[in-house]
């Protein structure tokens, strides 16, 4: 459930809870509802945080949530393609420019996905600027909560740091990367990390033709 729903102006109640139903039944069968109210919580703070026009929030939010719904609900297909969850504390650094770097590689050729233990509101700024400067665009991205739909759905689960190994007692092939938090780091030891993660990517290219196969 949003934040504080039951304090909100009537008028703003009602289009959240009206968000949420077209955001079930557009996703019934598809994604469950308990992440659809996760992402929809995400999408909410992240707008909220940064609204000068707060009536403007449950739009923006629903918008937002929207698209990454359709993220997850392709990551559940049955379509041949690989789904990668990279799972980070925060979701605001590691996660995101692992995602960034994966569909840059490949494109639609996999699904590829990030969530946070603990996700903030934003994504780490210095990131932002190392992954602009080999073309990937994360302004449009903010952190959010992992669910266990996104486990069942993965058919490989990357963690970093703090990221607690989920997934792997569900029988989700997991990996640990070892790659330090770029929060609060300058951007030069960023790129540092945006090479470290690159290389790993590229390893991780190499084998997704046979993840599917070999997980499904």
């Amino acid at each position: 459930m949003v934040h504080d729903l039951e304090t909100m102006p009537l008028d703003t109640k009602l289009a959240v809870k009206a968000a949420k139903q077209r955001l079930y039944d557009e996703f019934a069968g598809k994604v469950g509802e308990e992440s659809v109210d996760a992402v929809l919580q995400a999408s909410w703070d992240h707008v909220d945080a940064g609204a000068r026009i707060k009536h403007h929030v449950p739009l923006l939010a629903e918008r937002f949530a929207r698209g990454q719904l359709w993220a997850l609900a392709h990551m559940h297909g049955d379509d041949g393609v690989p789904a990668v969850l990279f799972l980070d504390t925060h979701d605001g650094g590691r996660a995101k420019m692992a995602k960034g770097l994966l569909l840059a590689h490949v494109g639609d050729a996999v699904h590829a996905f990030s969530a946070g233990t603990d996700p903030e509101i934003d994504v780490v700024p210095a990131v932002l600027e190392a992954m602009h400067e080999v073309g990937v665009s994360l302004e449009q991205s903010f952190p959010k909560p992992y669910t266990e739909e996104m486990l069942e759905a993965a058919d490989l689960v990357v963690t970093f740091g703090d990221g607690e190994p989920v997934g792997a007692s569900n029988g989700t092939p997991h990996e640990h990367w070892d790659v330090p938090d770029p929060r609060g780091l300058p951007l030069e030891e960023v790129r540092a990390i945006r090479t470290d993660i690159g290389e790993r990517i590229t390893d991780l290219v190499s084998r997704l033709p046979a993840m599917r196969r070999a997980s499904r």
